[in-house]
C-alpha cells in the first residue's frame, strides 16, 4: 500500500493482487488432499451402506422363514415388516436417483475403467433426450467409485442444483431441496403409521430429523435460524452433498434396521437378551490423508433401553440421559497435541451388581487454521529473510517438516518458517512431510522460482515531488538507500557513504549521506528551472550485488 500523499501505482496495485491470488492458490494445494480424502469417504460409505443392507435383508429372511413356520404368531408383524421395507426400498431408489443424476448432471461424461482391465474409455453419462442415464452413472460409480469426478468442488453447482439460483424459498416445491425433505416427511410417516398397527411405541428415526427444529446456520460467524434444505445444502461443494446423500441413504437403512429388528424381537423376544438392537459403526478416524485407508468397526450392539448407563471418564462420572444405549462424554479440546483417555463403562449384572468393562483412546486438537497461498507468485527472494507458513489439517505444528532443494528452511514455530537462498536458482523445491501414526509421510511439493530483489531508489528526506525549492532541498535530510513500498521483506539498511551532488557543469563529490553545507553551497547556487542531479550512490545489496543509484530534481 502506497503513503497517504503517494496513491498506489497501477503497478502496486497489480502486484497486491498477485499476492492475493498466490495465497488462493497454496489453499488449492491442501484441498486437493481434502477433496481426495472426500473422495474415499464416499466410497467407503457406499461399501458400508451395502454391508448394512445385507444386515437387514438378513434379518428380513429371518422373518420370512419364522413366519412360514408359525404364520399365526409372526403373520401380523411379518406383513407390516414387508410394508416397513418397501417404504425403505422407495426412497433408497429415490435418494440414489438423485444422487446418480446430480453426478450425470455436474460431469456430463467420464473417462473410466469400466471393466477392469486397465483401458479407460469415455462415458457420457446424457442420453439422445438430453437427460442423465441414472442407470449408466450409478454403474460407473458401483464399479469405480467417485474418484473420476472432475467438477467434484464445483460449490455454486451444487447450491444451484439443490437450493436454486437466487435467495431460496422453502415453498417452492420444484427445488430438489424441497422435494427431499417431503420424501423424508412423507417415509417416516408412512414408516409410523405402518408400525401403529402393531405396536404403540414411537418409531425414532436418528438423522432424519427434518422438521419441528430449527436449523442453526453459521453467517458470517454468527448464528443465525435456517431449515433443513439450507442447513444441508448451502455452501456445499458437490462432493460433500454426494457424501450427504449416501449418508440420508445409510440413516434410513439403521432406522429400517431398527424397526425390522423391534418387530421381529416383538415375536421372538427370547432370541434376544436385551430389547435393543442397532447398528454402530466407529470410525479409526474422521480424517484421513491420501495414501491411507479409512478405517472402521462396524457391528451390530444389543442394550437395555430400560436401565440407566454408567460410565467414568479420566474421573468424571456419567449417567445416561435417553434409551439410546449410549452415554454423550463432552470434554473442552485442551491444548494443541495428542490427548489421551481412560474409563469405564458400568453394566448391571443378573446380580443386581456393576460390572466395569474398560476403554481407552487419544484425539488430536490442531491449532485452528487458514491457509490462503498465491501459487501465481511462487517466488522465493535471493538473500533476504522469506517467511513462509506451512500447515496440514488435522495435524500439530510440532508433527509437520519440510526441506528446501537448495538454501536453508528454518521453523521459526507455530507452523511458521523462514527460507534463505545464497544465489539464483532456476528452482527450489519445498518438500512437506508429517508424522501420522508413528510413521512419516510425505504430503507434498511445492516449486518456487527465484528472483533476484528490486533495485532499490534513493530518497531525500520526505521529499516525494521532483519539484522543489532550494530550501525544501537543502533542508531535506538524509539520503538513502530504500526498496518499494511494495516490496515488504525485511532488509538490513542499506549504506550510502557518499554521492556527487551537480547543477549543470558545477559538480562536488560528497562524504556521507547528507545534505551537508558543501551540498547546500552547490543547491543554493541552482537558478529556477535548473536540474539538481544525485548521482554516483554506490550500495551493497544482500544478494551480493552493487547497485549505482542516482535522483534529480527540479527547481522552482
Amino acid at each position: 500500500m502506497g503513503a497517504t500523499n503517494c496513491p498506489e501505482t497501477p503497478r502496486q496495485k497489480m502486484i497486491g493482487m498477485m499476492y492475493l491470488v498466490y495465497l488462493a492458490l497454496l489453499a488449492l494445494n491442501v484441498s486437493a488432499m481434502l477433496l481426495n480424502s472426500f473422495v474415499t469417504v464416499s466410497d467407503t460409505m457406499d461399501a458400508s451402506n451395502a454391508n448394512i443392507q445385507t444386515k437387514v435383508a438378513d434379518t428380513y429372511n429371518k422373518f420370512e422363514q419364522f413366519a412360514l413356520t408359525n404364520p399365526d404368531k409372526v403373520g401380523e408383524y411379518y406383513e407390516v415388516a414387508k410394508e416397513v421395507r418397501a417404504y425403505s426400498d422407495e426412497i433408497r431408489e429415490f435418494i440414489d436417483s438423485i444422487k446418480y443424476d446430480f453426478i450425470g448432471q455436474l460431469e456430463k461424461k467420464a473417462n473410466v475403467d469400466t471393466v477392469g482391465n486397465g483401458d479407460k474409455v469415455t462415458v457420457s453419462f446424457i442420453g439422445s433426450d438430453g437427460n442423465v442415464d441414472v442407470k449408466l452413472v450409478r454403474d460407473v460409480v458401483r464399479k469405480v467409485g467417485v474418484g473420476f469426478m472432475q467438477q467434484s468442488s464445483a460449490d455454486a453447482a451444487a447450491q444451484n442444483h439443490f437450493l436454486g439460483g437466487g435467495e431460496f424459498n422453502p415453498n417452492n416445491e420444484e427445488l430438489r431441496s424441497v422435494i427431499i425433505r417431503k420424501k423424508i416427511e412423507e417415509y417416516k410417516a408412512n414408516v409410523s403409521k405402518a408400525v401403529a398397527k402393531v405396536s404403540s411405541d414411537s418409531v425414532n428415526f436418528p438423522g432424519l430429523e427434518v422438521e419441528g427444529e430449527d436449523f442453526t446456520l453459521n453467517v458470517h460467524g454468527k448464528n443465525q435460524k435456517g431449515c433443513w434444505e439450507r442447513h444441508t445444502f448451502e455452501s456445499n461443494i458437490p462432493i460433500a452433498d454426494i457424501i450427504l446423500l449416501t449418508r440420508i441413504t445409510s440413516d434410513v437403512m439403521n432406522a429400517e434396521f431398527d424397526i425390522a429388528n423391534n418387530l421381529y424381537k416383538a415375536v421372538n423376544a427370547d432370541d434376544f437378551k436385551f430389547d435393543k438392537v442397532a447398528a454402530r459403526v466407529i470410525p479409526k478416524s474422521t480424517y484421513i490423508m491420501q495414501g491411507s485407508q479409512f478405517e472402521a468397526d462396524i457391528f451390530v450392539a444389543a442394550y437395555d433401553s430400560k436401565a440407566q448407563l454408567k460410565a467414568e471418564v479420566n474421573g468424571t462420572k456419567l449417567v445416561s440421559t435417553d434409551t439410546s444405549g449410549s452415554i454423550t462424554w463432552k470434554t473442552g479440546s485442551g491444548n494443541e497435541g495428542v490427548h489421551k483417555y481412560q474409563g469405564n463403562v458400568y453394566v448391571k449384572a443378573a446380580n443386581g451388581e456393576d460390572v466395569a468393562y474398560p476403554f481407552s483412546g487419544e484425539y488430536t486438537v490442531g491449532k485452528p487454521a487458514a491457509v490462503v497461498s498465491l501459487t501465481n507468485m511462487n517466488i522465493l527472494y535471493v538473500g533476504v529473510e522469506n517467511p513462509v507458513s506451512i500447515s496440514v489439517p488435522g495435524i500439530a505444528a510440532k508433527d509437520i517438516s519440510a526441506t528446501i532443494s537448495a538454501g536453508t528452511i528454518t521453523s521459526t514455530g507455530g507452523g511458521n518458517y523462514s527460507v534463505k537462498l545464497s544465489r539464483l536458482e532456476r528452482e527450489v523445491v519445498i518438500t512437506v512431510s508429517a508424522k501420522i501414526e508413528n510413521r512419516v509421510q510425505k504430503m507434498g511439493e511445492f516449486k518456487y522460482k527465484t528472483r533476484k530483489i528490486p533495485t532499490p531508489v534513493l530518497k531525500v528526506g520526505n521529499l516525494s515531488n521532483k519539484k522543489v525549492t532550494k530550501d525544501e532541498l537543502m533542508n531535506a535530510g538524509k539520503i538513502r538507500a530504500i526498496f518499494p513500498e511494495d516490496f515488504v521483506f525485511k532488509v538490513p539498511p542499506l549504506t550510502v557513504r557518499g554521492y556527487t551532488i551537480a547543477v549543470g557543469a558545477n559538480d562536488q563529490p560528497i562524504t556521507g549521506n547528507s545534505i551537508n553545507p558543501e551540498a547546500q553551497s552547490i543547491i543554493k547556487g541552482a537558478r529556477k528551472g535548473q536540474r539538481v542531479m544525485i548521482s554516483d550512490v554506490e550500495v551493497r545489496l544482500p544478494d551480493g550485488r552493487s547497485e549505482t543509484l542516482e535522483t534529480a530534481f527540479r527547481i522552482k
